[in-house]
């Protein structure tokens, strides 16, 4: 089930009744095109820099909104003018469905300006004190580079991927074969699955680098990663030190469109280092 709260934002109801389930909060980009921020969200850049931007998410939003408002001020209503994501952040999380069904659920979003250049909006949860997650906004100014394709060398369309060879040898190496890993399996019994030890068993193909799908395995903490690859799916497997599976990535053949990603992360930084040098001055100063 899917329900627009507000025209930005999207909940999707994962699992249970609505008053007890688990709920997707997607957010609607007003700005970029969703699909190109998807598209590069798998390349090495953007997810050392979505890695940057969590670890600070995590540190703001570690205390009740009490900590918040005296790291950010009091929240107010969204200046005119566009705001833009940082384009590693994510634009969904999930979040705790529970709730009274009454007035005693005091969940809501708030949004606090930080002086004319960001903004950051906290949903809160159910108690309306602690938060379920943080989304980062830059204004947008006269040198913002909006996420676009490029084009080739005169305006002449990128090449097409390369046509995947044939594999080098038999194997199951696919999506069929890939949604039959349990936790249980060591990597013998991953290799028996895709009747091949691990490898590249169609050299030359191109992958997306925005995986489609993740599995979870056992509990333990990866400790090696082998890769599967073949004409239909490149499988990234991860192991714990006594060699059982504990997660799994897949991603499609393709290549990922090319953008001037480069040159909006330089964007992106400027504004995130400087609203993490405000938050991390006032946190000092506490």
């Amino acid at each position: 089930m899917a329900r627009v709260i507000w025209p930005s934002v999207i909940l999707v109801v994962v699992a249970g009744s609505e008053a007890r389930a688990v709920v997707h909060v997607l957010i609607l980009d007003p700005v970029d095109d969703s699909s190109l921020v998807a598209a590069v969200s798998g390349q090495k850049s953007v997810k050392e820099f979505a890695a940057e931007i969590d670890v600070f998410r995590r540190t703001l939003t570690a205390g009740k909104k009490g900590r918040i408002e005296a790291l950010l001020g009091q929240p107010a209503r969204r200046p005119d003018g566009d705001y833009a994501m940082p384009v590693a952040q994510p634009r969904g999380f999930l979040m705790s469905g529970v709730g009274h069904g009454d007035a005693r659920d005091k969940d809501h979003t708030a949004f606090y300006p930080v002086g004319d250049f960001a903004g950051v909006e906290v949903w809160y949860g159910v108690d309306g004190e602690t938060p379920a997650f943080a989304f980062l906004y830059f204004r947008v100014d006269k040198a913002f580079p909006r996420l676009r394709e490029v084009k080739g060398a005169a305006g002449a369309p990128v090449a097409a991927p390369k046509q995947a060879p044939p594999p080098t040898r038999k194997h199951t190496i696919d999506q069929a074969h890939w949604d039959q890993l349990r936790g249980w399996m060591t990597k013998e019994h991953v290799a028996e699955l895709f009747s091949a030890p691990a490898g590249d068993y169609a050299p030359g193909t191109e992958y997306l680098t925005r995986s489609w799908g993740r599995h979870g395995g056992g509990t333990g903490k990866a400790h090696e990663t082998l890769e599967w690859r073949s004409e239909k799916v490149r499988i990234v497997v991860e192991f714990d030190a006594a060699g059982r599976f504990v997660g799994s990535e897949a991603f499609s053949p393709g290549r990922d469109p090319v953008t001037n990603v480069a040159e909006r992360l330089n964007w992106d930084r400027e504004k995130f280092d400087k609203l993490k040098k405000y938050v991390e001055e006032r946190m000092a100063a506490k």
